[in-house]
């Protein structure tokens, strides 16, 4: 699923045969560069910058699982060491590396998809033809990824340590955005679009010699010399070929037209490289605007959509880029598509709120705090150099409309999303930080007073309690700072009012600074009855607060990194799996796995796991558009599947007694109670919410895999006491195996019901996996992965033992304690 779109192959890999057209044609454009002196020059040109390298990680899977056994459902653990071994590589030359994984398939694309899903099913079935008559794994020339493997690749880098990016949109545009925005070393990867991209240099993952870090830099500017064109034409050049935006099909008129009237000078290549040459060559002459565009999309057979080569080049202009092939007041087309999205999940808490929702109350009071002393005191040093100013004895401004209006603003301009209970946690943070700092500094008890319609700051020596009156409110109230927010009679502050007093607080805040830097005074008729509490401060000290409580917002991150993110903000951080594209398209695909379409008597895993996702789908669009349960469009590969148009599924709810918790619940809830809802509605996803108590006597990692071993025994009928033997036995004995063994590990034959049996079982897991991220994680992540409950050799071994009748304890290794 996600990423597992493109686990076989993707796409053609950018434009196609430009790869291959740079390797003969302009062989100059290939140079061979060290990674780590380009690190050092890196350093040197920017010092306090570390080189990175953005990783295309799509186009490197295949490169990265290199263990021999690849058919038998996959070797995890010797796999992670390979991604260990990789990233230490970079680390020793004090490289960092970045990992984006393709998060959607593009509607666009969809057609491409289903080709290489129709192709990829040939492949499977001559690949279990193999099996069969040999009894063996065939060579890599027929080489198929192992089930999921671009899905647990995020996940294992993730556990490594390193930063992945799980795409919203195509993988290789945000690759490309980000190498430009971050300065990087370079793109590592396999997509001639990067040649296309006005971006960072392009480095070969197929050229690539890790134990030297040396590669192949593709070279834009040799290409264009050798094309006769400039940079600026490339991205016409990719569309006049054909991509993802303007079908190839529709250019075989134009090719034919430009190898007539512009013949490449040499004959000797192949018939792609001189229609590469003849394009170039045409486009060279024709003048660097718009209206040749306009000019080329009428004369080109583009069918009803004459905007295909406009949309075509700007998908190639990276943020902050122009083309002068593109009017500038026009949006560029992929960032438009992104705020076209339309998501079935309009709760915007649970689908797209801002990243402050993985911060508990106290740190959003604290941030909105230090943003909006920097925004004020920004705005007011920009035009004036009073630090040290005196405020006067007292400063009082009505809480006005227009102020309110003001701070409103404020807070949407840093995009904060902020819960009723993170009013009330505001006030109590500014009186128990902000006023603390004063106190350390010096400066005494702080106390801001309500009266009436206006506010005051007071600063006192000493701590006091101030009761006034707040007459907007209609009830006296108190604030003690340090303390509590309380009501005269001792009851907690009604949080409905809080906006008001929140407003009161940050308005005087900004008075204090604006009327500091006009000079001017706003006395109070009742300054002679507080004058002994009266104190001056200084502008300079407001400045600093500020800065003490950005200080003291960053402190506080550590400690909240287990907060619950949104759906979206999980998605990008790759931490949840597929939510975000239900949530947001209502939309799911799963490529092929190695299953045999001819064992009739083990169905599809699509279909096997289709009830378990029935219930995830429940818990996830249960509040959905209009109150109802949207039905959810699935493009599964599975044996009778023309694929022609999504299978349309019904979400079922899952039986849970209560009722199914909703996803504030299950998502942003805490406390005891809560965590047994959510380990019980997962359960329930997989009907075997009463088995509770017993799996969680477990190793979380055993609990899974018995959960999803209960599942496949209840769902697959044909499903024998030697496969539960097999299954079993692998998970127990798994966990006293090291690396070194499992790769020693040799089989004599391999067993094609097994091979099938082992993707069915991977891909269980990436159900489990969905159904933690709809229910809250009530699993760690890790406790789910491969490397901890599976391996295709051992699980191979155990299979055939337990088939040939070998006891429990031999299964066991002896170890049946």
């Amino acid at each position: 699923l996600l990423s597992d779109c493109c686990e076989f192959r993707r796409s053609a890999m950018g434009v196609r045969g430009l790869q291959g057209f740079v390797a003969t044609v302009c062989p100059d454009a290939c140079q061979t560069v060290d990674l780590r002196e380009m690190a050092k020059k890196h350093r040197l040109a920017h010092p306090g910058s570390p080189p990175v390298i953005v990783v295309d990680a799509m186009s490197c899977v295949r490169r990265w699982y290199t263990p021999e056994s690849w058919v038998c459902g996959g070797q995890w653990r010797e796999y992670l060491a390979i991604l260990q071994d990789f990233i230490n590589a970079f680390l020793a030359a004090g490289i960092e590396l970045v990992f984006y994984f393709d998060g959607v398939v593009e509607e666009k694309k969809r057609d491409e998809w289903i080709k290489r899903r129709m192709k990829n099913t040939q492949e499977v079935g001559h690949l279990f033809y193999f099996i069969k008559a040999h009894r063996k794994q065939p060579g890599r020339e027929m080489f198929v990824l192992p089930s999921a493997l671009p899905t647990f690749t995020r996940y294992a880098l993730k556990s490594l340590g390193q930063k992945t990016v799980c795409t919203l949109q195509e993988a290789d545009f945000e690759v490309a955005a980000y190498g430009l925005q971050h300065n990087c070393l370079g793109i590592l990867g396999q997509d001639s679009d990067y040649l296309i991209y006005n971006t960072c240099p392009y480095l070969s993952i197929e050229n690539l010699r890790l134990d030297r870090l040396v590669t192949v830099m593709y070279s834009r500017e040799v290409l264009c010399r050798v094309l006769g064109i400039n940079l600026t034409y490339l991205p016409l050049f990719a569309c006049l070929l054909g991509n993802d935006i303007v079908p190839e099909s529709m250019l075989e008129g134009f090719w034919h037209q430009c190898l007539v009237t512009n013949p490449p000078r040499n004959n000797r290549y192949n018939r792609r490289a001189n229609i590469l040459l003849s394009v170039a060559n045409y486009i060279s002459k024709l003048p660097c605007s718009y209206s040749s565009l306009k000019h080329l999309e009428e004369i080109l057979p583009l069918g009803s959509d004459k905007t295909l080569l406009y949309r075509g080049v700007s998908t190639y202009l990276l943020p902050g880029q122009q083309s002068p092939w593109i009017p500038p007041n026009l949006t560029n087309c992929q960032m438009l598509s992104l705020q076209q999205q339309s998501a079935l999940c309009q709760d915007e808490e649970i689908f797209q709120v801002t990243c402050f929702l993985k911060l508990n109350d106290h740190f959003i009071a604290m941030a909105i705090v230090s943003l909006f002393l920097e925004c004020q005191v920004g705005q007011i040093m920009e035009s004036s150099s009073c630090i040290g100013q005196q405020l006067g004895t007292e400063t009082y401004l009505p809480c006005s409309y227009d102020l309110c209006i003001d701070l409103i603003f404020t807070l949407k301009t840093h995009r904060l999303a902020i819960s009723r209970s993170a009013w009330l946690c505001l006030a109590v943070e500014i009186s128990k930080v902000a006023v603390l700092r004063m106190q350390q500094a010096g400066k005494g008890q702080c106390l801001l007073t309500p009266w009436h319609w206006s506010w005051r700051v007071v600063v006192a020596p000493r701590p006091v309690e101030v009761f006034t009156p707040l007459s907007c409110l209609n009830t006296p109230r108190v604030l003690v700072w340090g303390c509590e927010v309380e009501s005269l009679s001792g009851c907690a502050l009604d949080q409905s009012r809080l906006p008001v007093l929140l407003v009161g607080i940050l308005c005087c805040l900004r008075a204090s600074l604006v009327l500091s830097h006009l000079g001017f005074l706003y006395p109070a008729s009742t300054e002679a009855a507080c004058s002994h509490l009266l104190k001056e401060i200084q502008l300079s000290y407001i400045v600093g607060l500020a800065i003490k409580l950005k200080v003291c917002t960053l402190l506080c991150l550590h400690s909240l990194f287990e907060e619950r993110f949104s759906a979206k903000e999980q998605h990008i951080q790759s931490e949840n799996y597929c939510i975000f594209n239900i949530l947001s398209h209502g939309e799911i695909e799963c490529s092929n796995s190695l299953e045999d379409d001819l064992d009739t008597e083990i169905p599809g895993q699509a279909l096997i796991y289709r009830p378990a996702r029935q219930h995830i789908y429940s818990i996830l669009l249960e509040s959905g558009k209009g109150g109802t349960c949207p039905l959810v469009k699935e493009w599964f590969v599975y044996f009778g599947n023309p694929l022609k148009q999504p299978d349309l599924i019904q979400p079922v709810p899952p039986p849970v007694t209560g009722g199914t918790p909703n996803l504030k619940t299950l998502w942003l809830a805490k406390g005891p109670d809560v965590e047994k809802q959510r380990y019980r509605t997962f359960l329930a996803c997989f009907h075997l919410q009463d088995e509770m108590e017993e799996l969680q006597a477990l190793e979380a990692p055993v609990a899974g895999f018995c959960c999803l071993l209960a599942y496949l025994m209840m769902q697959v009928s044909s499903l024998s006491l030697e496969d539960l033997n097999a299954f079993l036995a692998l998970v127990l004995c798994l966990k006293g195996k090291s690396v070194a063994q499992l790769t020693g590990l040799q089989l004599a034959e391999v067993d094609s019901r097994a091979v099938h049996l082992g993707a069915v079982l991977i891909r269980g897991l990436t159900t489990l996996l969905m159904a933690n991220s709809a229910c809250g994680f009530p699993f760690r992540m890790d406790d789910l992965m491969p490397w901890a409950v599976f391996d295709g050799k051992l699980f191979q071994e155990k299979y055939q033992k337990s088939h040939q009748g070998s006891s429990m304890e031999e299964l066991l290794e002896g170890n049946v304690s």
